[in-house]
């Protein structure tokens, strides 16, 4: 992703000689220009669409995530196209008054869709813990494809059958 962000097609990397990944995923290796060392020639990812979610953005598409980013910014820089999901919108005076913690300026944003509890089951920091159960049940029938069809059949595609409460906000 860094090297979409970047508009290059590739980025170097060293450390793994002798290993089995470059041979196997096609990886081609390149020669450093000024010490003649060999990389690992890791080909550029360039998402056609991002989906990130985020506890706060504006109209406008500005958006902030509140605790920790992970990949979504790494992400959203190398997608062409970004869509975000939020908690909630809130005035766009709230991101004039911060800059600096907007990590999704407008101009990158092709649309806003305000979608609460839109990271469930997992976690929306600030927001909402993960819904344990939830992820466990989903885990024991994803062994085998016939329990995973149960699960997505009776706790995610029919309304109503199986689902659990939402749990209270956190502070």
């Amino acid at each position: 992703m860094r090297a979409a962000i970047q508009g290059v097609s590739f980025l170097p990397l060293a450390g793994l000689d002798g290993s089995d990944l470059p041979r196997r995923s096609g990886f081609r290796t390149v020669a450093d220009p000024y010490t003649g060392a060999t990389y690992v020639a890791i080909p550029a990812i360039q998402p056609d669409w991002a989906i990130v979610h985020v506890q706060e953005a504006d109209a406008a598409g500005n958006a902030r995530i509140q605790g920790p980013k992970y990949d979504d910014v790494y992400l959203a820089r190398a997608a062409r196209h970004l869509l975000v999901t939020t908690e909630r919108l809130v005035d766009g005076a709230a991101f004039a008054a911060e800059p600096e913690r907007t990590d999704f300026p407008g101009f990158l944003v092709d649309a806003v869709v305000v979608a609460p509890r839109g990271a469930w089951p997992t976690a929306c920091p600030h927001a909402y813990p993960p819904d344990e159960a939830f992820l466990a049940d989903y885990l024991a029938a994803a062994q085998t494809a016939e329990g995973f069809e149960h699960f997505l059949r009776g706790r995610v595609l029919e309304p109503d059958v199986g689902r659990a409460p939402a749990p209270a906000a956190v502070p």
